[in-house]
């Protein structure tokens, strides 16, 4: 009977508390990628604050510490969560209605650690409130900074959940090797957020507390962010406290916020334009040159609160094309080469492009004449997740068409999508795009 009573009050522990892990890169004494080998490793660090960093197996005797991967400065790497596996059911991964997650790095032995991406909502990623399943993909692509120090460092992945106790804060740290001879240890960088548990003489009971049933917002997420809005879930911010490692240097870039602010949950990030992805929380004014063929006049617009990437993006006004469709004689010409379907440099997002709404777009010049035909492969067009048109063409002039744009994700050649509409403008098409559903998205083109 008490050995009855035991196993019910464990089975009702393990379904209170949420389980997750990277798998990608391999973190430090991991165990088979199997829901018996995870039933410790998953969880998350001790509330009490004393595994922290990395559940102290970064100094911990015998633990293999070779790193297992080489990042290259200025290029795209990437973390994935392990998922659930083939058995069905939740697997080594409760994801608990998903989460905010950062991936961050240390080169002092886990001293301190510097953000390299965060992700606010969406990680895991495709996971509903109220659930403990996520979907397939759980690969999570980011920058490595310029100049980045070469020689070993740790990697660590961090995760806060939506629903479940407040006082599980998930990490699990790798080693990895920086390649070239780059000398920064990125100090102009946030400090990971520590929270969701008590650390003595630095995180007291109450501070650094997210709230349960909202996706966690950083303090300071840094400027590669990605903010990701799914199943009505939103956002707030931690109670105010020391959220950051103990030894972090006072006055640094972390963010000491003495009580709690909310905001409104948005359905993606602000773009960057280049490889050095930048966000703000403060609205941009971007601006776009309107220009007409009948005059030789150009006209400067000023948008507010929009971010576009300005590469090669004119609103044009032309003599009518076909008949008196107004889309065929006022659109905006993209023909910006990194939308090639081959072009692998920079991370760009279309979002803020077309914020202000669905927009008739004709692409020419180096840019090419249409939207890829068939899947793209991810990683290119400039952007992480690459979007193909899979729908069908005009049959004349003068007629519109709708189709589903796709974004390709590692896995996944249709990750995400929208609709769009495309009109034959009797030698050229338009195409009314729309804001993608997440960043890094953005329309590939051939």
């Amino acid at each position: 009977m008490n050995l009855l009573l035991l196993l019910s009050f464990f089975s009702i522990l393990v379904s209170a508390a949420g389980h997750a892990r990277l798998k990608h890169p391999k973190p430090l004494a991991a165990p088979p990628e199997t829901p018996a080998g995870n039933v410790y490793y998953n969880w998350p660090l001790k509330a009490d604050g004393s595994d922290f960093p990395c559940k102290g197996l970064h100094k911990k005797a015998g633990v293999d510490k070779t790193p297992t991967e080489t990042w290259v400065p200025g290029q795209m790497t990437r973390f994935e969560i392990l998922g659930h596996g083939s058995s069905g059911g939740e697997g080594c991964l409760a994801a608990h209605s998903g989460g905010s997650c950062q991936a961050s790095i240390s080169f002092d032995d886990g001293e301190t650690w510097k953000v390299l991406h965060s992700f606010q909502g969406g990680c895991p990623r495709g996971v509903r409130l109220g659930s403990n399943m996520a979907d397939k993909n759980q690969t999570f692509p980011f920058l490595v900074p310029e100049n980045t120090r070469a020689g070993n460092a740790l990697f660590s992945w961090t995760w806060v959940a939506v629903t479940g106790n407040r006082n599980e804060f998930f990490q699990n740290c790798a080693s990895i090797r920086i390649a070239g001879s780059g000398t920064s240890t990125l100090d102009h960088l946030p400090d990971v957020f520590v929270g969701d548990m008590s650390i003595p003489g630095h995180i007291g009971a109450g501070e650094c507390r997210s709230t349960a049933g909202v996706a966690l917002e950083y303090h300071n997420p840094g400027e590669a962010v990605t903010m990701t809005k799914f199943d009505n879930i939103g956002f707030k911010k931690a109670t105010g406290g020391k959220c950051y490692p103990k030894a972090t240097k006072v006055g640094s870039t972390t963010a000491n916020p003495s009580s709690s602010t909310s905001s409104k949950a948005t359905t993606s990030t602000k773009a960057p334009t280049t490889v050095k992805t930048t966000t703000s929380t403060t609205p941009k004014t971007t601006t776009i040159k309107l220009t007409t063929t009948k005059a030789a006049a150009t006209t400067t617009t000023k948008v507010g609160g929009l971010r576009s990437e300005g590469l090669g993006s004119t609103v044009t006004a032309a003599p009518g094309v076909v008949g008196n469709l107004p889309q065929c004689s006022s659109y905006m010409t993209i023909t910006d080469k990194t939308r090639r379907s081959t072009h692998a440099d920079a991370v760009g997002c279309d979002n803020g492009l077309f914020k202000a709404g669905p927009t008739w777009v004709r692409f020419s010049g180096e840019a090419g004449t249409r939207l890829a035909p068939g899947p793209a492969q991810p990683f290119r067009c400039g952007t992480q997740g690459a979007g193909w048109y899979k729908g069908a063409y005009p049959t004349g002039p003068g007629l519109t068409t709708t189709g589903t744009v796709c974004y390709s994700w590692p896995n996944n050649n249709c990750q995400w999508s929208n609709e769009i509409s495309v009109t034959d403008c009797n030698g050229f098409y338009v195409y009314l795009l729309h804001s993608p559903p997440a960043c890094y998205l953005r329309y590939c083109t051939v």
